[in-house]
């Protein structure tokens, strides 16, 4: 950790009780951090939905997590990992530790500081694992699929097959934002999956799907073996 700041509160934080506070980044400028005390323990958070920006402040406190306001995406308040969804990432999290009376101390990196997301550690291909997960289906359930099994540790291959020509995007936007560019609503880039090693086969369709061969055709010809087949097509 290579950052820190204080804080000091006018009133203490009381038990379940959470509170956007300003926090003094110097040249970086001025950060909110959310400050949650439950169990008579205090954790410190981003301060926004990593969906659509809420103030997680005004949303509602559970048993260890916190819930947005707006669409209920829910957050682990030790972690900041994302447990619910909609949205894919999760909140930034840093140490605090009580210092003085109402005085906090908060440690980050200067990256994780300015951070308004935060996406969970993934594990990278192995090659010497002969195990397949096709995931048919290009919407946010088969790219979430695909990214919670690199974040829970799964080294195998991992094929996700598209209907559409473009990446998993964020469909709810196109009947909000009717002007949408597809780069601003795609949920990753290409280069994202790339990186984690997660195989895109975009304006390809499955024409078949043998059960006991454990294998899919595809409309490019192609027969695909799988180990699991994850099928996340959606409904019309």
């Amino acid at each position: 950790m290579d950052f820190e700041a204080y804080v000091e509160l006018k009133e203490p934080l009381q038990e379940n009780e959470m509170r956007e506070v300003d926090l003094d980044c110097g040249s970086q400028g001025k950060k909110k951090v959310l400050l949650v005390k439950q169990k008579g323990v205090l954790s410190a958070l981003g301060s926004k939905c990593t969906h659509f920006g809420a103030p997680l402040a005004t949303g509602v406190l559970g048993e260890g997590i916190v819930r947005c306001p707006w669409h209920g995406a829910c957050f682990n308040i030790s972690t900041g990992d994302i447990e619910d969804f909609p949205g894919i990432d999760s909140l930034p999290c840093y140490r605090v530790d009580e210092v003085g009376n109402n005085k906090l101390r908060i440690k980050a990196s200067k990256t994780d500081i300015m951070a308004e997301t935060r996406i969970k550690t993934m594990a990278s291909r192995n090659p010497k694992i002969d195990s397949t997960f096709v995931i048919l289906g290009g919407g946010p359930a088969g790219a979430s699929c695909a990214e919670v099994l690199r974040q829970e540790g799964f080294q195998g291959r991992i094929v996700l097959v598209c209907k559409e020509k473009q990446l998993p995007y964020d469909r709810t936007m196109l009947s909000k934002t009717l002007d949408s560019k597809i780069e601003s609503i795609q949920l990753r880039t290409q280069d994202f999956y790339d990186n984690h090693q997660i195989e895109t086969l975009l304006g390809t369709e499955v024409t078949e799907v043998d059960f006991e061969k454990k294998q899919v055709k595809l409309s490019t010809a192609v027969t695909l073996p799988y180990t699991k087949l994850v099928i996340a097509t959606g409904c019309t």
